[in-house]
């Protein structure tokens, strides 16, 4: 079993969605999305393959990998037994931005 930790940045993530849920809807839906995502993300330690390979969908070689939960992206890096979580972002971010400080060219 692998065990997680998550990234400060990604705990600040976690904290901004429930914001941002509550504000939107109220603070059980808030607090209904966010398990939904730590229980996702939990999942992780038994089987820590779930996701997808980052490096599938883009043009940057990286070792993360990441789900969708809900309308959010989860990106990890599986490490030494452990499943390390680097961020929680909202689908509609820019993603590549976020994790990587490369913006996408509009075309």
């Amino acid at each position: 079993m692998y065990r997680i930790q998550y990234s400060p940045i990604a705990k600040e993530d976690l904290l901004r969605i429930k914001d941002y849920i509550s504000n939107e809807f109220d603070k059980a839906t808030a607090e209904n999305a966010i398990r939904a995502i730590i229980n996702k993300i939990n999942n992780l330690g038994e089987y820590p393959l779930m996701g997808r390979p980052l490096s599938n969908i883009i043009d940057v070689s990286t070792d993360y990998m990441y789900l969708v939960v809900e309308k959010n992206y989860v990106f990890y890096r599986n490490e030494n037994q452990c499943v390390k979580i680097i961020r929680i972002l909202d689908t509609r971010q820019d993603y590549m931005h976020a994790l990587f400080k490369i913006r996408e060219i509009e075309e």
